[in-house]
Parts: structure tokens; sequence; C-alpha cells
């Protein structure tokens, strides 16, 4: 990011902007990525091109390699969920708001192998090591991408908003915002959580995950922010905090 478009978007320049964060929020990794440029304006992510299970972020991606109209499915919770006592009836901006284990599982099971590669190369992502919706919905570990590859693979979706598939994903994600997993962050921005086995820290069970595109309307940053031993909805709380210095550098 050059030092104009710095100063046009944010209140303090990045040079400023990263001890803030740190101070803000000292548990947490994070890259904040300029959408224009791909740059990284700041960061404090040892390990941002390892590729790690991202949990229910790759979900988004899932969705745009499933030809027709999404439809309804019902969740029933139990073990094919998250949350156990089922979110009901849901149609797919619901389902991607509260991110929903049981409604990518049954869209995941009509979905071609051949098109989650052809989506993973387009937006520059590794194609997952196994085809199985569990794979394909972020359970497990066989669909591994790397936190800066990923994130800029939502600065391109961003980036899409014409396109009829990509657009329901970013209502998806702007519900996510407002009243789904990611509420946490407000209305105001997109935004998905995730939640995956952590495999850098054995004394680690599992890590949350927070991406954040903003501002809503004409996204400028994205901001994916890992917390550890939390899940998805609880790093998102730490993403609030962060985008916050972000829009007012403080």
């Amino acid at each position: 990011m050059t030092p104009l478009l710095a100063a046009a978007f944010f209140s303090i320049s990045p040079a400023v902007l990263t001890p803030l964060i740190d101070r803000a929020a000292p548990d947490a990794e994070y890259l904040v990525i300029d959408i224009r440029t791909r740059e990284v304006v700041a960061s404090h992510w040892t390990d941002a091109q390892l590729p790690m299970p991202l949990g229910s972020l790759v979900k988004p991606f899932t969705a745009l390699a499933y030809h027709g109209d999404f439809p309804e499915y019902e969740c029933q919770g139990g073990d094919r969920c998250w949350l156990k006592r089922g979110h009901g009836k849901l149609n797919f901006t619901r389902a991607l708001a509260e991110s929903c284990n049981s409604y990518f599982l049954q869209l995941a099971q009509h979905i071609d192998p051949a098109e989650v590669r052809r989506i993973a190369a387009k937006y520059q992502l590794p194609a997952p090591s196994s085809d199985s919706p569990e794979t394909y919905i972020g359970l497990g570990t066989d669909w591994q991408i790397s936190p800066l590859a990923l994130t800029r693979a939502y600065a391109e979706l961003s980036l899409r908003s014409g396109e009829p598939v990509v657009n329901k994903i970013l209502r998806g994600l702007a519900e996510s915002a407002r009243t789904g997993t990611s509420a946490a962050i407000r209305p105001g921005a997109l935004a998905k959580t995730g939640t995956a086995r952590c495999l850098s820290n054995l004394h680690h069970t599992t890590d949350g995950y927070t991406l954040v595109l903003e501002p809503a309307d004409s996204p400028r940053i994205a901001l994916l922010v890992r917390v550890h031993n939390v899940p998805g909805a609880e790093a998102a709380k730490t993403a609030a905090r962060i985008l916050s210095i972000i829009r007012i550098g403080k």
C-alpha cells in the first residue's frame, strides 16, 4: 500500500497501526491486506505462508463450485452440525451466516470435485487433498491453505460482486456480520468465521478464525484473525477490536 493510499483509508499510518493492534490484541495473529494491491498493510503472523486447516473459511469457495440455484435444507443438528439443537430449515444466505455444517454437507454432496479444483485454481488456492463433503466444508485437515493465500482469495471475491453467485455469497457474509457467527463485528462489514484443528501447537486443540472485508459496500481491506483455543465466533470479538483500531486509530 502506498503512503497516499494508506492516508486515504486509514486514520493512522501503517507504521503506527501494527503496534497499536499488537497492544489491543496481544494473543491474536492477524493480517491486514489492501484489497486493491493485495499488499500486506499490517501483520503479526509468523507462519502466514504455511498451509494449514482454516475450517469453515473455505465454505464460500465450495459454494462457488455448486451449479444451479442454492436449495433450502433442514439442519437437525446432532453430530451433523456444530449447533447440536440444529438450525432448522435454512436458505443459502442464512446457512452461510450461521456457518451451518449440516447445510453445507448436504450441498457438498452435489458438487463435482473437478469444479472444486477449478474454483481453487481461479482463486489461486491449493486444491483439497481428498474429495469428500467433510473436506469441502473445512472439517478435518485435508484442505490446507496458507492464511495469506486465503485472505487474498477473499479480497478477489470482494471484487467480483457483479457475478451472481459471488453476490449471494457476499450477502451471506454481510448477514454473518449482522446476526450470524460473526455478529461481534456488527453491520458495516462482510465477515466469515471458521474453527479448525491447530497444527502449530500441541497445547491447543482448535483455533478460531475470522475473515473480515471492510467496508461492506466497497471493501478496501481484508483482515484475517486467528486466536488459539477458541471457536471462530470468539475470534470475531478480537477481530472487532482490531477493526475499531483500523477505523478510528485508537
